[in-house]
């Protein structure tokens, strides 16, 4: 894992952070970043799991959790200023602008995509949570 840089999207952080949480203490944080949109769709899957879904009984306790290791990654900020290459991207991958965001991050910072969203592991060269789990934690540590 030393060797690499990972960027998760907000759906395979959440994964992560709630499917695959057994695995989040063989992490080293220093090499795993998130844009700093991540955090507000990681609040809105929070909210979504809490509200909607009745998958979380406590939300505080679980936003206290997933908080406490949120303010551990690396938040890559201000891709705003990157508007025109983030919509090349969008048009020529045909991805959302919000995907063409971490596709370019990614790419611009030489870090591999983590994602579970279906058009980013496609087109985007994206790997799953669970390839990253066993490729990079199962075999490292």
């Amino acid at each position: 894992m030393k060797d690499n840089n990972f960027l998760f999207d907000a759906s395979a952080l959440y994964k992560l952070l709630t499917v695959y949480k057994d695995y989040t203490d063989k992490i080293d944080y220093n090499y795993i970043y998130i844009l700093d949109l991540t955090f507000y769709e990681i609040g809105n899957a929070i909210w979504k799991d809490y509200y909607l879904l009745k998958r979380i009984t406590n939300f505080t306790e679980t936003s206290e959790v997933i908080y406490e290791i949120l303010k551990e990654l690396n938040v890559i900020e201000n891709l705003s200023l990157s508007f025109i290459e983030i919509i090349k991207i969008a048009i020529e991958k045909n991805l959302t602008y919000y995907d063409a965001s971490y596709v370019y991050a990614s790419k611009n910072f030489g870090s591999i995509l983590v994602s579970e969203d279906k058009d980013l592991i496609e087109k985007g060269n994206a790997i799953s949570v669970k390839e990253f789990i066993e490729k990079y934690l199962k075999n490292n540590n």
